[in-house]
């Protein structure tokens, strides 16, 4: 029933006998404008979804680098300075066979007790040296213990549980660099031939060279990563190798298959009591045998171990960066965390797990064609600086772009004679620049007198005929790491170096006619060397 106000009901106006329109619905109106509302949401996920491609296709994301580190590199911010190492390269009978492992990721995964996985016999690797100069740098020393969770008065002992072996493949891992007081890291592949500490779980975890920590891998594709560095002869990517985490088993079955099994935790960890041994190649005699794990250093004059040194099943494990920027750069979620960021998987997948080189787009990894990007890592050489810059230029400069990355550098030219390179021109910003290596040996890095004015210093080391050799790919060009560019070198020409003297001699002889104070002054420095000699326990060789 219907009850109107007192008073005589009102209609609308209209003709007579019109039916009077029925009102819209509430909710009618409110679908429409929920309707609008999901209209303009999807748009703009669709507007973003398309930046997001956009800034992909374009580079402008961080893309993460794998960099690659031949056999005699000093390295990026080496930890000590460089030993006096003479590897020779690794006769090819000698390297693992591409059989070897399983397929991983887009590399191959191998567990580090496999016999014949390193290559024993004789090393120039020196832990006591390593001991040593950490004891005498306490800035390197906590950084270095930071990587494996020790105190630096630890450092002996645990070096003391390593042993030194040869790289029988191009093997990934995570290298840490001595940047602003701290150990950072990130992922490198190691050449074969390359000297090693490794521990009982054949997990690498010094590189002789310049004394840098190491670690396993990220664990991430190795399609997420853009190449760093120069290959070398005999490169190819899918034949890089991981060691395996503590969680996984390599088995091989039948001489040919291998399959990945799930493994205990504690995997490759010794019993107690009992030697950790390693089934090594003898270089000369190509045939296996055993070596025990550690026990090389006499510890007698070191203060005793208050710590538990951790395990190798503990340190066996993916790379957790401390922060969100060192994940970034490895190819990782978030700090604190082992996952692939969903960008790296993404690359890895529309590449085919085949990784572009610095300079190269995403899409010319996968085959399609496309110019050379700069936006995200930048250019490989000082010419692909100078065609990036080029490109702004008026067309009287075009023909100076046309020598940019474009167009591949000539074979290097190569005159005279020597064991190390005296001379080496190369192109940046379109200029010619030559520079000049020290003529006398040297155990560091030597500045260079170049003729465009600019400081800069080179490894010696890296001029030798080894590294050359090592460093210049198979049509010709050898690649000189200056600073944080690789650059193609048009000519060189070699030397032979003079060697030197020591340089107390030297030093005094301008003096020696100061009968009465040459005497005196060399007596005092004397008494002072070694009174802080005496200060730091030296870590000696066992036996």
């Amino acid at each position: 029933m219907s009850y109107y106000p007192p008073g005589p009901p009102t209609y609308p106006s209209m003709p007579f006998g019109a039916v009077p329109p029925e009102p819209q619905p509430r909710n009618r109106r409110n679908l429409t404008l929920i309707l609008a509302a999901i209209v303009a949401v999807l748009a703009l996920v669709f507007a973003s979804v398309v930046v997001i491609v956009l800034k992909n296709k374009k580079g402008e994301f961080h893309i993460p680098f794998l960099s690659l580190t031949s056999a005699d590199a000093p390295g990026d911010a080496p930890f000590m300075a460089q030993p006096n190492l003479t590897n020779k390269p690794l006769d090819n009978g000698l390297r693992l066979s591409a059989q070897t492992g399983a397929p991983d990721q887009g590399t191959r995964l191998v567990s580090g007790t496999t016999p014949g996985l390193y290559v024993g016999g004789s090393t120039t690797c020196d832990p006591a040296g390593l001991g040593n100069f950490l004891a005498q740098h306490p800035s390197q020393a906590a950084a270095w213990a930071s990587v494996y969770g020790i105190s630096t008065q630890a450092i002996p002992y645990y070096l003391d549980t390593l042993t030194p072996v040869i790289l029988s493949a191009d093997t990934w891992v995570t290298n840490y660099s001595y940047t602003g007081g701290s150990a950072v890291p990130f992922q490198d592949v190691l050449q074969a031939g390359t000297s090693v500490l490794v521990d009982s779980a054949g997990v690498p975890r010094v590189r002789c060279q310049c004394g840098n920590p190491l670690g396993p891998a990220a664990s991430a594709p190795i399609g997420g990563y853009r190449i760093r560095g120069t290959h070398w002869q005999g490169y190819q990517v899918n034949y890089i190798t991981r060691v395996a985490y503590n969680t996984q088993n390599v088995t091989v079955v039948n001489n040919t298959t291998t399959v990945i099994n799930q493994a205990p935790a504690q995997a490759n960890t010794p019993a107690a009591g009992a030697a950790a041994l390693l089934t090594l190649l003898n270089p000369d005699t190509r045939q296996l045998f055993d070596r025990t794990v550690g026990g090389l250093l006499d510890l007698s004059g070191q203060p005793p171990l208050t710590e538990a040194l951790p395990t190798p099943a503990s340190l066996n494990v993916p790379l957790a960066a401390r922060s969100d920027e060192a994940a970034a750069q490895n190819g990782l979620a978030r700090a604190g965390e082992t996952a692939a960021a969903p960008e790296v998987t993404q690359m890895a997948e529309s590449n085919g797990n085949t990784p572009p080189t610095e300079g190269q787009t995403t899409e010319a990894a996968s085959g399609t064609e496309s110019g050379t990007d700069t936006s995200a890592a930048g250019p490989t050489s000082s010419e692909e600086t100078s065609a990036a810059s080029s490109t702004t230029t008026s067309s009287d400069t075009s023909s100076s772009a046309s020598s940019s990355s474009s167009a591949a550098p000539s074979p290097t030219v190569f005159s005279g004679s020597g064991n190390s390179i005296g001379s080496f021109s190369f192109t940046e910003n379109n200029q010619s620049v030559t520079c000049q290596a020290p003529s006398q040996e040297t155990t560091g890095s030597g500045s260079l007198t170049c003729n465009d004015g600019l400081s800069r210093s080179v490894y010696q080391s890296s001029l030798s005929q080894s590294s050359v050799t090592s460093a210049t790919d198979s049509t010709g060009i050898w690649r000189l790491s200056l600073g944080s560019t690789s650059v193609p070198i048009t000519s060189a020409t070699w030397q032979t170096l003079i060697a030197t003297t020591t340089e107390t001699t030297t030093a005094e002889t301008p003096t020696a006619t100061e009968t009465t104070e040459v005497p005196t002054t060399t007596e005092e420095t004397t008494t002072e060397t070694t009174e802080e000699t005496t200060e730091t326990p030296t870590t000696t060789p066992a036996g």
